[in-house]
C-alpha cells in the first residue's frame, strides 16, 4: 500500500481549472482550508451554482474516494441515513452512506497498520436541507465536535456495531437557498464551515460565445440580480440552446426569446417591492427584439400593479 500524498494547492487549482469549471481562486482556497479546519463543510447558494460539481472536481483533484448521497425530503430519522437492523432475520441493512463510512474506516485502519497516510474519503450530502438536518443527522452532530478536537469519533449503528469516524473522512453538504428547503439550527452552523457560492459577472460573461447574445443576457443578468438571480447553469443552458437553434437555421433572437420565457421569467415571483422596477428594466430590454418575452413581462407587470404580486403561471 502506497502512502497518500496530497497535491500542492496550486496543483489542485490547476486540475480544477482544466475541467472548464468556473471557480475563483478565493473560493477554492476557502474550500481547501475549510476541509482542513473542520472536516464538515456546507456549500450554499442558488440551484445550479456549481456546489455539487465543486465537491466532485476537488475530490478528483486530490485523489479522494467520493460518494454522493442525495437527501430525500421524507428523511426524519437516523435510520434514513444509516440503515437499520432487522430483528426478524438479525441482519443490518446498510445504505450508501453507511457503507462509505465503513469503507473509510477500513482504509484508515489498513493505512495506519503499515504506518502509511490514508487516502481521504469525501462524503457529500446533496441538497441536505431538503429534510430536517437535526433529525436524520442527529448522531453526527455531537460526533463532529469530537472528530475535530481529537481526530477520531464513533457512530453506533446498532448495539455493538460501532463505526469509527476517522481523520481521513470529510463530510460536505450542499444547500440550495430557496423556499422549498428547511433552515438550519444554530448547532449545525457551529459544527461546520459555511461557504456561499456566487459567481462574478466577469466569470459568467465569457461563457456566452456570441457577442450579441452575451450583451443581451448580461443586461438581463444585471436587471434581475438583486431580486431573482439565476445561476451559471442557466447561463450555460441558454448558450447551448441558442447555439443549437442557430445551427438549425433559427434566428438567435428567436432562440433567446424562447430562453427568456423558459429559463428567466419563471424565477420572477413574489411580492418584493423591487419587482416593479425590475420588470420595467426587462420590458425595456425585450421591447424591440424579443416580442414573446415582452408580452409576458407586460402581463406580469399588470398583475403586479393590480394585485401586488408576480406569478408566472
Amino acid at each position: 500500500m502506497d502512502s497518500y500524498v496530497e497535491p500542492k494547492f496550486d496543483a489542485i487549482c490547476r486540475a480544477i481549472d482544466k475541467t472548464g469549471a468556473v471557480y475563483s481562486s478565493d473560493l477554492l482556497r476557502s474550500y481547501h482550508l475549510s476541509l482542513k479546519t473542520r472536516r464538515f463543510v456546507i456549500l450554499c447558494g442558488l440551484s445550479g451554482s456549481g456546489k455539487t460539481l465543486l465537491t466532485r472536481m476537488y475530490a478528483n483533484a486530490v485523489n479522494a474516494q467520493y460518494r454522493l448521497v442525495p437527501v430525500a425530503p421524507n428523511w426524519t430519522t437516523n435510520e434514513d441515513l444509516l440503515g437499520f437492523y432487522n430483528p426478524l432475520n438479525k441482519q443490518y441493512y446498510d445504505t450508501d452512506f453507511s457503507l462509505f463510512l465503513r469503507q473509510a474506516a477500513r482504509a484508515y485502519e489498513s493505512a495506519i497498520s503499515v504506518d502509511k497516510v490514508a487516502q481521504p474519503f469525501h462524503l457529500v450530502l446533496d441538497e441536505m436541507n431538503l429534510a430536517r438536518v437535526e433529525y436524520y443527522f442527529a448522531k453526527f452532530l455531537s460526533g463532529m465536535e469530537v472528530l475535530t478536537s481529537s481526530g477520531h469519533a464513533q457512530v453506533t449503528m446498532f448495539g455493538t456495531d460501532v463505526v469509527e469516524l476517522p481523520p481521513n473522512l470529510f463530510f460536505i453538504g450542499t444547500v440550495n437557498v430557496d423556499e422549498t428547503t428547511h433552515g438550519f439550527a444554530d448547532k449545525i452552523y457551529d459544527r461546520a464551515q459555511v461557504i456561499e457560492l456566487t459567481h462574478l459577472r466577469e466569470e459568467i460573461a465569457p461563457r456566452i460565445h456570441k457577442p450579441e447574445v452575451r450583451d443581451r443576457v448580461m443586461a438581463i443578468w444585471d436587471a434581475v440580480a438583486d431580486v431573482a438571480p439565476f445561476s451559471i447553469r442557466i447561463v450555460d443552458e441558454i448558450n447551448r440552446y441558442v447555439n443549437e437553434g442557430v445551427r438549425i437555421g433559427m434566428p438567435w433572437e428567436q432562440a433567446l426569446d424562447d430562453q427568456i420565457i423558459q429559463k428567466i421569467l419563471p424565477r420572477i415571483k413574489g411580492t418584493d417591492i423591487r419587482l416593479g422596477v425590475m420588470l420595467q428594466r426587462l420590458s425595456d430590454i425585450t421591447a424591440n427584439q424579443f416580442p414573446r418575452s415582452h408580452r409576458k413581462i407586460q402581463h406580469l407587470s399588470h398583475g403586479y400593479q393590480t394585485y401586488g404580486i408576480v406569478s408566472f403561471f
